[in-house]
């Protein structure tokens, strides 16, 4: 892994997910910014490469910025 996994990473990821220009609010659906199945794929295939492994289901279940980050915490490899 080469990039830091925190907040400011999760945020430019979901900009690029969503096709809306606006902000996204921190609890916000990411469906209603148009997040579709596809992309979420692809970001639990990203974390997996991060040694974060979570399912479509994790990530589909609450799609907002902040529970997304909740679940990559929780998901984080513990150091050694």
């Amino acid at each position: 892994m080469t990039q830091s996994l925190d907040r400011a990473w999760l945020d430019a990821q979901i900009a690029l997910m969503v096709e809306d220009d606006d902000e996204v609010g921190p609890d916000e659906s990411l469906v209603l910014f148009g997040l579709d199945s596809i992309r979420v794929m692809e970001f639990a295939s990203l974390l997996k490469t991060h040694g974060i492994t979570v399912s479509f289901e994790d990530l589909i279940r609450l799609p907002t910025p902040n529970a997304w980050w909740t679940l990559i915490e929780s998901r984080r490899p513990v150091a050694a």
